[in-house]
């Protein structure tokens, strides 16, 4: 799996608080991601076009949910994917921003591990027991046709969870509403400059636990956002050791990931960076699967 695409999987075991069975199952997710891989979306300026035929398709594989949840600006589909049957409910949404598509490509590869057939069949009977997951790939589909950060509109759909002024912030904030999630991952992308503190090593993966208020408190949703980027970040040291962020926690009172946490949604936000000579971020594709 791409090395993001990895972590999002092990941070969906650490958000129920399950140690692997194996040591090395991390290491297992890691080798095994060309298997995972979904070899259609293969650079970073894919289109909303490229996606629906396989979001369709995914309608005929048993034990899984695709549903049309609402529409664009520009009335293109957005979708839902719904996989697992626990008790706790887990919502990822990805490329608010349409030109920051790294995580969107992980959820793919992480839709083709949940259909495989292996030895990794505990690990995937584990989770899809323990939680109820729900996907939002591209969520600002507009905005990936344009590779431009804000939908047509203009709007930019992190800085609209508050008014709800555009169709792709409400249709976030009532998936957020319906399925009551205990976590959410928020995943985006960042500039491929910044480093991970005041060295020169890039911030390949930076995590945030947003605050709930101005004051910065720490909550026990905001707790158990921040007790998993603990976790998140030990699994990564051993694959980009000195390339883990943190990102800025100045409260910003429009943001998503701010009013989940408020509202009772323990938030990830993962923002994926650069790494040497990987352009497209296949690398960091691939950490996303795995975390």
């Amino acid at each position: 799996m791409k090395p993001i695409q990895v972590l999002l999987v092990i941070g969906l075991m650490f958000a129920v608080n399950t140690i692997f069975a194996q040591a090395d199952s991390s290491d297992q997710l890691f080798k095994k991601y060309d298997n995972y891989r979904e070899k259609r979306i293969t650079h970073r300026r894919f289109k909303h076009h490229d996606i629906e035929p396989i979001l369709l398709n995914m309608k005929k594989l048993p034990n899984v949910e695709v549903e049309e949840i609402g529409r664009s600006v520009e009335n293109r589909a957005i979708y839902m994917v719904k996989m697992g049957s626990g008790k706790i409910p887990v919502l990822l949404w990805s490329q608010m921003h349409g030109d920051e598509p790294t995580a969107t490509q992980a959820l793919f590869d992480i839709f083709n591990f949940f259909q495989k057939d292996d030895e990794l069949n505990p690990l995937r009977d584990k989770i899809l027991s323990e939680l109820t997951l729900y996907f939002i790939p591209m969520l600002n589909p507009d905005g990936a046709e344009r590779f431009t950060r804000r939908n047509a509109l203009q709007i930019d759909i992190n800085r609209d969870a508050r008014r709800l002024e555009s169709p792709e912030s409400k249709i976030l904030k009532a998936m957020r509403e319906r399925t009551q999630a205990k976590f959410g991952f928020n995943l985006h992308d960042q500039q491929k400059y910044y480093t991970a503190g005041h060295h020169p090593y890039p911030a390949s993966i930076t995590f945030l636990a947003p605050a709930y208020n101005p004051a910065e408190d720490m909550n026990p949703v905001r707790a158990n956002a921040a007790k998993l980027i603990v976790q998140l970040n030990n699994m990564l040291q051993k694959y980009i050791p000195h390339s883990v962020g943190k990102w800025n926690d100045d409260f910003e009172p429009r943001a998503f990931g701010e009013l989940m946490t408020k509202w009772g949604t323990s938030t990830v936000l993962i923002e994926s960076g650069g790494y040497s000579d990987d352009p497209e971020r296949q690398f960091v594709r691939k950490l996303n699967f795995v975390i």
